[in-house]
């Protein structure tokens, strides 16, 4: 083995030593994590080390109302995204208030969003239909603190609401409880939680209060919730450090103890691992919202074993086909996209909306920019946008009547606008991309071309235990001394070009 740099040879030593990595390993978390306890932490992720949930905002208010809500024998409606976190998290939250109710299955709903349909916010027709229903709380999970007009359109259907949400958000005071890390005048020491994280921690809160379980006794109880966190952490690309990092990685120690009917499907050919996950669980999950995004949900919650394998065999031949569709815009939005010095933006025919996002993320991979796929249909526009720097939610939040409705995060956002504002968008965009670009360089920082080792391919299974890789812990880049290669989650290789 040799290392690129001899400037932590020692730091790399004493790591592999005290820790009992190999030398390889050490070395890449040495260049990482200089500080000892940032790197055994990193190295040794441990559930004892997730915060204390208690310091999200507005966590106990939500308990207590959803706790009385219950026990009033109301029935109780959570509204999702659809996507896999969405799915994750409605699934945490309806299989606690499942719980809570006792197992009263008719008291709990679900309605993951159709995004053609609903927009970015609480349909008022959709609130209305399920308060027929008798459902007087709303809860949203991975949704809902973006618009203001989720708020009042609750309020009209004569609903309380809840938000549980990771979005960005520069709201100060809401007049529901709104559960999110990311609130200005949050104190919890993590804000990069993914929707299903934060929903971890509500569920955590509630089963303390209603049944009084300690931390250590939820944990053991609920292992699958780690299980959901790892899929929605990973699918929504949040920083897989600190606590998602411990999610991921007290899942992966106890998968082969948790027996859900969807894991069945694949169980009985292969290992449960993490190559599996991401390489055929949250891809067909993802699918879901190409066809019904309730499939995605009966997936998960499903208990009859060929009702979900069936459901399994839908999601995977419309996971064929949006892999080919997606190849194909991806063509036709890098034919049309027009590249600004800090913002390529690219206007397609509108198709379906779940194809802008993986369409805008395969552009910005390719040109290394912040990226704006917008897709027509006849008088309203429908824009997904990437970035590698550039705070998203902020460039929105800066034009924001613009807009029908937006949300998002930093380096992952969307709208929905009228055709007339398209050209005033982009010019805003491209002169704020101009006016911010000092600062998304700054924040750009520390990306390098240089492989961080030398390292033959057969002996790349030493660098396991930095898995999974995801934003705030990348693949490592590697050389063999004859090309520069990378790896992905499934440890497998990604030619990147020939050294020097």
């Amino acid at each position: 083995m040799k290392t690129l740099n001899h400037n932590n040879d020692i730091l790399a030593q004493r790591y592999a030593s005290d820790f009992s990595v190999p030398l390889e390993l050490a070395h890449i978390v040495a260049k990482r994590f200089p500080d000892y306890s940032v790197a055994k932490e990193f190295l040794f992720p441990d559930v004892s080390n997730l915060y204390n949930p208690h310091d999200i905002p507005d966590i106990d208010v939500a308990t207590k109302e959803i706790i009385a809500a219950i026990q009033r024998g109301e029935r109780v409606l959570i509204y999702c995204h659809d996507d896999p976190d969405g799915y994750t998290s409605a699934v945490i939250m309806y299989k606690t208030l499942i719980d809570l109710s006792r197992r009263k299955d008719d008291q709990v709903y679900i309605y993951p969003i159709i995004r053609e349909h609903d927009g970015y916010i609480l349909n008022p027709s959709v609130l209305n239909d399920y308060k027929k229903k008798g459902c007087n709380l709303v809860i949203t999970v991975d949704f809902g603190i973006s618009s203001e007009e989720n708020f009042h359109n609750a309020q009209q259907a004569n609903m309380k609401l809840i938000v549980c949400d990771h979005h960005e958000t520069n709201r100060v005071n809401f007049a529901v409880p709104a559960v999110n890390p990311k609130r200005s005048d949050s104190k919890y020491p993590f804000r990069e939680l993914a929707g299903v994280g934060v929903a971890f921690k509500l569920a955590q809160v509630l089963y303390q209060k209603a049944f009084n379980l300690q931390p250590s006794e939820f944990f053991n109880l609920k292992k699958e919730f780690f299980l959901f966190a790892l899929i929605g952490s990973i699918s929504d690309r949040v920083p897989l450090v600190s606590e998602n990092r411990i999610f991921c990685s007290r899942s992966l120690n106890i998968i082969d103890k948790m027996n859900e009917p969807w894991m069945r499907y694949w169980s009985k050919e292969d290992m449960f691992t993490l190559k599996l996950i991401t390489k055929e669980v949250i891809p067909i999950l993802a699918s879901a919202a190409y066809l019904n995004p309730n499939l995605g949900i009966e997936m998960l919650l499903g208990t009859d074993e060929h009702t979900v394998f069936d459901i399994i065999q839908q999601l995977r031949v419309v996971n064929d086909e949006r892999r080919q569709t997606i190849a194909l815009l991806f063509k036709e939005a890098l034919a049309a996209a027009k590249t600004f010095p800090d913002i390529v933006v690219s206007v397609i025919p509108f198709s379906k909306h779940h194809y802008l996002g993986p369409v805008a993320s395969r552009l910005r991979d390719y040109f290394r920019k912040t990226i704006v796929v917008v897709g027509l249909k006849d008088e309203k526009c429908f824009g997904e946008l990437r970035s590698t720097c550039t705070d998203l939610h902020e460039m929105l939040n800066s034009f924001p009547k613009l807009f029908h409705d937006f949300g998002g995060h930093k380096k992952a956002a969307g709208f929905s606008m009228s055709r007339d504002n398209l050209d005033t968008f982009v010019d805003r965009a491209v002169a704020y991309s101009k006016q911010h670009r000092r600062d998304t360089s700054s924040n750009c920082a520390g990306s390098s071309d240089m492989p961080e080792l030398f390292l033959n391919r057969s002996n790349i299974g030493v660098l396991a235990q930095l898995a999974p890789f995801g934003e705030g812990n990348p693949a490592p880049l590697l050389t063999d001394g004859t090309s520069i290669y990378t790896i992905d989650n499934a440890f497998d290789v990604i030619e990147l070009g020939k050294e020097g």
